[in-house]
């Protein structure tokens, strides 16, 4: 294991994945750290400009002041985890930003407790072109002090209103994020049957996204992202498979809280549906997609 680098020398930031999100993201913290990568694909750290690339996890691990990792999804990051624990230096912190499983987390977090490393969960609302923009969201679990260790990291990649307190425990932000992404699948789907409704009555689509928008049914989805559906767009920075892998834990979830979820599990079922159909495709709203290919027509705002 490394030796910490003399006080006062500036934190070495470590970024592992270098994907769609974990690219730009580390793009963003080259301008105010030291930052090293590593990823799967040895290729990818070339799009970083100023990045030191590591030859594997570990190694990275070793080097690093901060890991942060980003991740495709809990399995990703066991694996990774497994070859990074044993490198990383007492007293350090671990920032994990990737959207994955309560049960995971706690498990991870506990490990990394045992080796005297800070944790915080801190997985992420936004898109790829919201990462290039540096304007996430981010959903912090974890204690306090490790918090505040966090946020000198994660507030280059925030918006300004992008920090949210989750909880104590890493597995709040979690928790919290998969509520968010199911509640927002729902939310998808049902406007895309409300849309279809109205257009097969004579309306619209765009006029009726309008006024719906501002009604007592409005929602984010509404808000920010049908007008991309209205253009064709199904949204293919996510994978439907992702996609049911968070409905999946959402519902695991609700069964460990004993509560019910019966429209959470209408809008899994959906969703399992169009990945039978499409397979693992990339497109958060493939779900969408499906349920206009049933109805025999799309959802698209009119030409003038």
């Amino acid at each position: 294991m490394d030796e910490a680098p003399p006080t006062g020398s500036p934190p070495i930031i470590g970024v592992i994945g270098l994907g769609r999100m974990g690219a730009p993201i580390a793009r963003a913290l080259t301008a105010e750290f030291a930052v090293g990568g590593f990823d799967i694909d040895p290729t990818r750290g070339a799009s970083v400009p100023g990045l030191r690339s590591f030859g594997s996890a570990g190694d990275l691990a070793a080097a690093s002041d901060v890991l942060v990792t980003v991740l495709p999804g809990p399995a990703e990051l066991r694996e990774v985890m497994r070859s990074a624990f044993p490198e990383l230096r007492r007293e350090g912190l671990w920032v994990d930003l990737t959207s994955g499983d309560p049960t995971v987390t706690r498990h991870l977090a506990a490990q990394a407790h045992e080796r005297g490393i800070d944790v915080v969960s801190a997985p992420m609302g936004g898109s790829v072109a919201e990462a290039e923009r540096a304007a996430l969201i981010f959903y912090l679990g974890g204690a306090e002090s490790a918090v505040e260790r966090a946020l000198p990291v994660l507030r280059p990649l925030s918006r300004p209103d992008g920090l949210r307190r989750a909880g104590s425990r890493p597995e709040d932000a979690q928790i919290v994020k998969l509520l968010a992404n199911g509640l927002w699948f729902a939310h998808a789907l049902a406007a895309a049957e409300a849309l279809l409704i109205g257009q097969g009555l004579g309306m619209q689509p765009s006029d009726l996204h309008r006024l719906l928008r501002d009604s007592a049914g409005g929602s984010r989805f509404l808000d920010d992202h049908a007008e991309r559906l209205l253009d064709g767009d199904y949204l293919t920075t996510f994978g439907l498979d992702r996609v049911v892998d968070e409905l999946d834990a959402v519902a695991a979830m609700g069964r460990v809280a004993n509560a019910p979820t019966p429209v959470l599990d209408a809008s899994a079922d959906a969703h399992r549906a169009a990945l039978e159909r499409y397979g693992p495709e990339l497109g958060e709203l493939l779900g969408v997609r499906m349920l206009e290919e049933d109805a025999g027509r799309t959802l698209r705002r009119e030409r003038g």
